[in-house]
């Protein structure tokens, strides 16, 4: 039987925060607990929300972290501890900002670009190489500061859009995990 995969929705909790840029993580994790069939439950061991099941034929863990973006990795680290799963077979959901709105990109590895949250699970993980699935949220207009715009609810112009760029990433993760990284890509990355 396939090992399982660490699948981790980022975000930050509370309904201030449930409608922002940077809760991308965690409307995709909800739409594949949603496909699993099953709710989130506490984890007792890493205090992060977690459900299981099967995603594009694979085992999986999904979990949202119960704590704010910048300390994500401390409930991500004891997870991916706890359930034995190496870092290169965490996948990562999350909003980023050097991509354009709507755009989804897989990748291994690689810089965090400011993104605090990608920071604290390489720093829990020991090593930036596991799996993203970047949600883009693109730039800020003007001299925005980058950290409050990734706090702010969408634009009435990009509101609409939101849900269907749930479920694109949603089925970006599912070919990543049936896949592998280089064919999900070939993929996506025509989308």
């Amino acid at each position: 039987m396939a090992e399982p995969l660490l699948v981790v929705g980022l975000g930050n909790p509370g309904p201030n925060y449930a409608k922002t840029r940077h809760n991308l993580g965690f409307m995709v994790a909800d739409i594949l607990a949603a496909r699993i069939g099953s709710g989130f439950k506490v984890h007792k061991k890493s205090g992060a929300e977690v459900t299981t099941g099967r995603l594009g034929h694979r085992p999986v863990v999904l979990a949202k972290p119960r704590v704010y973006m910048n300390e994500s990795g401390r409930q991500v680290g004891p997870l991916a501890a706890f359930y034995s799963i190496a870092p290169a077979d965490v996948v990562i959901l999350h909003d980023e900002l050097d991509i354009d709105f709507g755009r989804i990109r897989l990748k291994l590895g690689g810089g965090e670009g400011g993104h605090n949250g990608l920071k604290s699970v390489a720093a829990s993980l020991g090593t930036k190489n596991f799996q993203r699935v970047r949600i883009g949220v693109g730039r800020p207009p003007g001299r925005k500061d980058p950290a409050a715009y990734v706090l702010e609810q969408f634009s009435s112009i990009e509101r609409p859009e939101v849900p269907i760029i749930c479920e694109q990433a949603a089925d970006a993760t599912e070919l990543l995990l049936e896949q592998g990284l280089e064919p999900a890509q070939n993929i996506v990355h025509a989308w």
